[in-house]
């Protein structure tokens, strides 16, 4: 598994230079999955889907979850690579309710 820092400071480097990144995980993910495949020597675009999964392990790619916080740390503590003010309603009301429904499990 790539080191947390590096993880953080190339999803950095995305939010700065990549604007759609900012407001869409799954874009930002791809991103990563790129600059990752490209240091292995892997075509991740040219994979079925269930080749690819397996070789997300094989590889010791980012998991998902992992750049997902590592965006929302990066965007907390440099508020100038937030995402649209729209996209940044939206996360906050899904927070919410995923912190409601969680209290509810209990």
């Amino acid at each position: 598994m790539e080191n947390l820092k590096t993880v953080s400071a190339l999803v950095k480097n995305i939010l700065e230079h990549d604007t759609k990144a900012r407001n869409t995980d799954n874009h930002l993910y791809l991103k990563v999955l790129e600059h990752y495949s490209v240091l292995r020597g892997i075509d991740i675009r040219s994979m079925p889907v269930p080749v690819f999964l397996k070789e997300l392990d094989n590889h010791s790619f980012p998991g998902f979850e992992t750049v997902r916080r590592s965006r929302q740390k990066v965007q907390a503590t440099y508020p100038d690579l937030a995402p649209t003010e729209s996209v940044g309603r939206k996360r906050s009301k899904n927070e919410m309710v995923y912190k409601d429904f969680a209290l509810s499990e209990v």
